[in-house]
């Protein structure tokens, strides 16, 4: 595909602005997780690993080199699989208390997904 890299480039950093925004709301606390600020939980900064491991991406979409597009095959794999547990971190219910899914928790997945869709499709001329 012509421009799966700047796809890859571009839905990598959607994904950053997603983490920013709130990814869950818990009512009875007032909370709002996002993946940077967890007010208060014990659910850690799930946004940074995301974050660090689509900048990785980004730097490997940019590279021309066939070992590149290797690894950012296993770092989009990666994000995939950290944002599906996320979802089933985030999302589940304790103590009777289901919290809010918000719009971005989705978006996380279809992106981490989208990206790893792009990391099979490179445009790279190899050598015969």
């Amino acid at each position: 595909m012509k421009h799966s890299q700047t796809i890859g480039i571009l839905l990598c950093l959607f994904l950053f602005y997603c983490t920013t925004q709130p990814l869950v709301f818990i009512e009875s606390k007032n909370w709002v997780i996002t993946g940077w600020q967890t007010a208060g939980s014990s659910y850690g900064q799930p946004g940074k690993f995301l974050a660090y491991f689509g900048g990785l991406a980004i730097l490997f979409f940019a590279l021309p080199f066939i070992w590149a597009k290797r690894f950012n095959m296993a770092f989009a794999a990666l994000l995939l699989a950290w944002s599906f547990r996320n979802f089933l971190i985030l999302s589940t219910c304790q103590m009777g208390e289901c919290p809010q899914k918000q719009w971005a928790l989705y978006a996380c997945i279809f992106i981490s997904f989208g990206i790893l869709i792009m990391t099979f499709l490179p445009k790279i001329k190899i050598p015969k």
